[in-house]
């Protein structure tokens, strides 16, 4: 399992694949950096570019290897996750957190109210576009930054709170009195995710090794992934609460 913080778990094989041309892959990316900032590409001219081959090679690799990530949200019972693992979102899933939002709803009419919304959000190309995934981000350090924070504030996630945004005066406040902010630890099938999002992956280790044979100080590796398949129970590692008065 690739942990991305932690070069030592990287696959000796994608390592042992670019160390004997590291150098001048470094020097092709540097000269197309240079042509960047002059508003132009190196590499469009280059159709054999080993930077950018090395990039499709990585990608097609690392589809073979699983990677440790971390899924922010906010729930009612967190240590059920470790039973359920975690499902892709789904119009049931949906309708599910709004059950447990109707109990401290002020009246039927809000609820009537609320379930009208969601059937309106369910037909959009917003729920569409997010049906079947699970997102996680690939570091540990994202799990601090406002975007997973933002995910821990809503009980339900990005989701819910997009699909009752119409009303979001009545319902975003009740939002935020469910569940518990928790940070999901779990291993990934880098496979299961979209071939775009897994070439932006292998880019980022690449460019990772070649700032560290360069000399250059450490970045922060930041990535995601939404994969289209359940995160199974034997897969979850942790399911950490946050403190709330961090969050909020």
């Amino acid at each position: 399992m690739i942990i991305l913080e932690d070069i030592a778990t990287w696959p000796q094989d994608i390592i042992d694949y670019i160390t004997p041309d590291i150098f001048r892959i470094g020097q092709e990316r540097e000269l197309e950096l240079t042509k960047n900032l002059e508003g132009k590409s190196w590499l469009s001219a280059i159709p054999d570019s080993m930077y950018v081959q090395t990039q499709k090679q990585l990608a097609i690799m690392l589809r073979s290897y699983s990677i440790k990530a971390y899924h922010c949200t906010r729930l009612i019972n967190p240590e059920k996750v470790l039973k359920t693992g975690l499902l892709p979102l789904s119009r049931q899933m949906l309708a599910k957190g709004l059950s447990n939002v109707a109990p401290i709803l002020v009246s039927t009419e809000d609820s009537f109210e609320a379930e009208e919304e969601l059937r309106d959000f369910v037909r959009s190309d917003a729920f569409k576009n997010q049906q079947g995934l699970v997102w996680v981000y690939l570091t540990e350090m994202q799990t601090q930054q406002y975007d997973c924070q933002d995910l821990s504030e809503y009980y339900g996630g990005r989701t819910l709170r997009a699909a009752l945004f119409n009303k979001r005066y009545k319902f975003h406040p009740l939002l935020k009195r469910l569940g518990v902010p928790v940070v999901i630890a779990c291993r990934v099938q880098i496979a299961d995710a979209p071939a775009g999002q897994v070439e932006e992956l292998a880019k980022l280790m690449l460019d990772h090794l070649l700032n560290d044979a360069a000399g250059y100080s450490a970045r922060p590796i930041m990535g995601e992934l939404s994969v289209n398949t359940a995160i199974p129970a034997t897969n979850i590692f942790e399911v950490k609460e946050q403190l709330q008065d961090t969050l909020l």
